[in-house]
C-alpha cells in the first residue's frame, strides 16, 4: 500500500517535469516569434499583406485595373532608384539629391528629344551617363574631403532642382510619343507594364549584386564597420563612389523611361520624390546606420508607400496627407526596428540560458 507521503512526492516530481516541459514548449515558440522579429524580410512581406487587405476593404476603386496600373507604375520608378539607396544606406551614406537629379535629367531628355530630335533611346543613355557621373561627383565629394554625405547631398538637391528650372525655362518639353520606345518603356505585355518589367530587371542584377558578389560583401562591410572593412583590405571609398554612381545613373534610368511613359518632362519633376525613395528603403528594412538591408525589403517598402498613397487619395485624402502619412510609417518603422532588436537580443539571451 502506497503511503500518503510517497503519494506526495510523487506529484511534487511530476509537477517539476511538467513545469520543464512546459518551459521548454515556452522557450520554443518564444524562439520562433522572435525569429520572425529578427526576420525584416518576413516582417515587411506580412505587413504589405495587411496594408493591401486594409485598402481593399476601406477604399472604393482600390481593386480596380486602372488604380492597380497606376500604383505599379509610380512605385516602379521609386523601386528602381530604391535598388541605388539601398547599396548607398548598406554602405553607410545617403543621397538627398535623387529627387533633383532625377527633375534635371528629365528636362535634359525631353530637350535632347523634342528640340535637338535625338533618338530617345541614346538620349536616355546620355542621361544615364550625366547621371552617373553626378554620382560619381558626389560621391568624390563625400569620400575625398569627408563632408558628411547629408550635407553634400541636400546641397545637391537645392543646385539640381535651380539647374532643372534655368535649362527648361520653366516650360516643359513634349513630344507625340511613336515609336518602339514608347512602346517598351510606357506599354504592356498584355496586362503587365513594361516599368515593371524594367523594375524586375533592375531588382535582379542588383539583389544578386548586393547578396552574392564581393562587392556587395564590401558594401555590406563598409557599413556594418568601416574601420575593420578598412583593415581587411577593402577600398571603402572606392565601394562608397561606386554606390553613389549607381544611384545616379538609375536616376537618368527612370528619367528615360519617364519620358517614354508621359511624353512629356517638366522641371517640377521629383519635386519630393527623395522621401518616397529613402522612405521606401527604411520601411524595407535598411538599417540607417548602413551594415543591414535586402534589396527584396526596399521594394516591398516602394510598393507598400505606393499602396498607401494611393489608398489615401481613394478614400478622398489630398497627397500631402500622403506624405505626412509616410512620415509617420518612417518614424513608427524606425522605432518598431530599435525596440524589436532590443527585445530580439535580450530575448533570445534569456531563451538561450
Amino acid at each position: 500500500m502506497t503511503s500518503p507521503a510517497t503519494t506526495y512526492e510523487g506529484d511534487e516530481l511530476l509537477g517539476r517535469e511538467l513545469e520543464v516541459e512546459s518551459s521548454r514548449v515556452s522557450s520554443g515558440w518564444r524562439r520562433v516569434a522572435y525569429g520572425i522579429l529578427d526576420n525584416r524580410n518576413l516582417t515587411i512581406t506580412v505587413a504589405g499583406v495587411l496594408v493591401f487587405a486594409v485598402f481593399s476593404v476601406t477604399a472604393r476603386q482600390f481593386l480596380s485595373a486602372n488604380n492597380l496600373l497606376n500604383v505599379v507604375r509610380n512605385m516602379s520608378l521609386i523601386g528602381i532608384v530604391a535598388v541605388g539607396m539601398t547599396f548607398l544606406l548598406v554602405a553607410g551614406e545617403i543621397d538627398l539629391s535623387v529627387g533633383s537629379v532625377y527633375g534635371v535629367l528629365t528636362v535634359i531628355v525631353g530637350l535632347l528629344v523634342s528640340v535637338w530630335h535625338v533618338d530617345p533611346w541614346l538620349a536616355t543613355l546620355v542621361v544615364v551617363a550625366v547621371g552617373l557621373a553626378i554620382g560619381t561627383v558626389n560621391g568624390a565629394i563625400v569620400t575625398r574631403f569627408g563632408i558628411p554625405s547629408f550635407i553634400v547631398t541636400l546641397a545637391m538637391l537645392t543646385a539640381y532642382r535651380s539647374a532643372a528650372l534655368i535649362i527648361s525655362g520653366q516650360k516643359p518639353s513634349v513630344t507625340a510619343g511613336e515609336g518602339q520606345f514608347y512602346e517598351l518603356t510606357g506599354g504592356s505585355i498584355g496586362p503587365v507594364p513594361w516599368l515593371i518589367v524594367w523594375l524586375a530587371v533592375v531588382g535582379v542584377v542588383g539583389g544578386v549584386a548586393l547578396s552574392t558578389t564581393t562587392f556587395g560583401y564590401h558594401v555590406y562591410a563598409t557599413g556594418g564597420n568601416i574601420e575593420a572593412a578598412r583593415n581587411s583590405g577593402i577600398d571603402t571609398s572606392r565601394v562608397k563612389v561606386i554606390c553613389f554612381a549607381v544611384t545616379g545613373a538609375l536616376c537618368g534610368l527612370i528619367a528615360g523611361l519617364l519620358w517614354g511613359y508621359l511624353h512629356t518632362a517638366a522641371p517640377v519633376t521629383g519635386t519630393g520624390f527623395e522621401f518616397r525613395v529613402i522612405g521606401a528603403v527604411i520601411v524595407g528594412g535598411v538599417l540607417l546606420g548602413g551594415g543591414r538591408g535586402t534589396i527584396y525589403g526596399s521594394l516591398v517598402g516602394a510598393v507598400i508607400i505606393g499602396m498607401i498613397t494611393s489608398g489615401l487619395v481613394l478614400l478622398g485624402f489630398s497627397q500631402d496627407i500622403g506624405d505626412v502619412a509616410t512620415g509617420a510609417l518612417i518614424v513608427l518603422v524606425g522605432t518598431l526596428d530599435l525596440l524589436a532588436r532590443r527585445g530580439v537580443a535580450r530575448g533570445l539571451a534569456l531563451v538561450g540560458r
